[in-house]
């Protein structure tokens, strides 16, 4: 169980990350220490602990003299991230799926045809696969990655022809234990958003 301290400074943790996943927070935005203590009703250490767990999952920079900042999100970082979260991604394939998880899968790719659906679906995804993989590690590098592409893959419907039912094939490969399917899939899905990184990030300007 966690301390009231860590409770709060977990609380706050989320809050920040949610505005920076959702764009409240844009990339380059001064996180300002008095700002968020007032925002948030607490005081520096909680906002200060939850900032720097942020760093460690490079949504945020240290910045000299201990500032911090969302970390800007260019476009060439943006293609990095898109290949490190598919290698990411290729490493949690190699699990073995409980029928829990495929059962969870499968009410997702039915949620996938819905109005306005695709980012959440494509989140709630990447989440299964990184706690499904039993690592700690592996988990918590899928996750951070999946966190700064949020933005990115709200996008990503409307740049990318069939993207909806590309993501529906992907999740079909995993429910029918098909690892050479999935695995070339899981590749298919992440080249095309390398190639179509440039429009998605000019996208996220606007």
């Amino acid at each position: 169980m966690m301390s009231p301290e860590a409770a709060t400074a977990d609380h706050v943790y989320r809050l920040i990350r949610h505005e920076i996943v959702e764009g409240a927070f844009l990339p380059g935005h001064v996180l300002k220490l008095g700002q968020l203590t007032e925002a948030f009703g607490t005081s520096a250490t909680p906002v200060r602990d939850a900032l720097n767990r942020l760093v460690g999952e490079r949504l945020v920079d240290l910045l000299p003299g201990g500032g911090f900042r969302v970390r800007p999100l260019g476009p060439a970082r943006l293609v990095s991230l898109y290949a490190w979260h598919g290698a990411l991604a290729q490493l949690a394939l190699g699990t073995r799926w409980p029928k829990s998880v495929k059962e969870h899968l499968g009410a997702l790719r039915r949620d996938v045809d819905k109005s306005g659906q695709f980012a959440s679906v494509a989140g709630a995804f990447f989440a299964i696969l990184a706690a499904a993989t039993r690592n700690e590690e592996l988990e918590a590098a899928l996750t951070a990655a999946s966190h700064v592409l949020a933005r990115a893959r709200a996008l990503e419907h409307l740049l990318i022809p069939g993207a909806v039912d590309e993501l529906a094939q992907l999740i079909a490969t995993i429910e029918a234990n098909d690892s050479a399917a999935a695995r070339h899939a899981m590749a298919g899905y992440h080249r095309a958003r390398i190639r179509r990184s440039r429009q998605i990030h000019k996208m996220m300007q606007a």
